[in-house]
């Protein structure tokens, strides 16, 4: 029961942790001093590069595979809780036997996980994405007229889901372009979910006074709306579209030093600093 406790603690420590489950520390022990390390310095802390994700599909299996094992992790915690509650013995002992063959597949699939991304559960790490495309959903009559175009070109296209097709309507690559093009994108959403949150007020409001005001409000955010959608267009060169998807493409997972670690990393390798880069995604 001991080493049953010792694993639980071990492999759910993190549930009081803001972060989701974290990446494996990469080795730096025999590091040669000639080795430079990709670093990145976010709210005082230091993180360590390792991973490069190269593909849409891996990051779609990386993201999928980490919530998977989130939540195998969240219902540990909660069988656990459930264990320490437990009146009588035999709920006790179920309980017990319960959370073992969920803590067993947990460790095996912590495993994997550190193995393919060199990820881990008791680590914390961000994402940083390096490249993301903009992709609008077409529908079968506008993809045979699409496709049946002089210049079409077959790379225009991806294919997602269940045979769905998506015209790649702008690619964007480099971290700090990634986060002002969702920078620009994120300021278009917010203006117009403000538009619609005061249109959806404005018949509670009775009295000309409230009405002349709501009114007024609506139309300096509708001018804040189209603002936004030409500085949009201006800097993308297209329309922002009604519906689309942005699609990652590219991405750097880093993983959270220890003071240990980095004292460790600083005195054996040089650094390759990426403080520039956009601001992280936070897990």
């Amino acid at each position: 029961m001991k080493k049953l406790l010792l694993l639980v603690s071990s492999l759910l420590s993190i549930a009081s942790q803001a972060a989701d489950p974290k990446p494996a520390t990469p080795a730096t022990s025999e590091a040669p001093k000639s080795i430079q390390v990709e670093v990145l310095d976010a709210d005082g802390r230091r993180f360590v590069l390792v991973k490069v994700i190269t593909s849409a599909e891996e990051f779609v299996a990386f993201e999928k595979d980490t919530q998977a094992i989130t939540a195998e992790r969240k219902q540990a915690e909660l069988t656990k809780q459930l264990a320490d509650i437990a009146i009588t013995t035999p709920e006790k002992e179920a309980r017990t036997k319960q959370l073992e063959a969920q803590l067993a597949k947990l460790t095996e699939n912590n495993s994997k996980m550190a193995k393919t991304y060199n990820f881990d559960l008791t680590r914390q790490y961000i994402i940083v994405p390096t490249a993301v495309r903009v992709l609008t959903a077409l529908s079968d009559e506008d993809y045979k007229k699409f496709s049946s175009a002089k210049d079409f070109k077959a790379d225009s296209v991806v294919t997602l889901g269940e045979n769905k097709k998506f015209q790649i309507r702008d690619s964007i690559k480099g971290p700090a372009e990634v986060e002002t093009f969702k920078m620009q994108v994120g300021r278009v959403l917010e203006t117009k979910r403000a538009l619609q949150q005061l249109i959806d007020a404005q018949p509670r409001f009775t009295k000309d006074e409230d009405k002349k005001k709501i009114e007024e409000a609506i139309k300096n955010t509708q001018i804040e709306v189209n603002k936004s959608l030409e500085e949009f267009q201006k800097n993308r060169g297209f329309e922002m579209p009604n519906e689309f998807t942005i699609q990652t493409t590219e991405a750097k997972l880093y993983t959270l030093l220890t003071d240990e670690e980095k004292k460790s990393l600083d005195e054996k390798v040089q650094p390759k600093d990426s403080k520039s880069e956009a601001t992280p995604e936070k897990k």
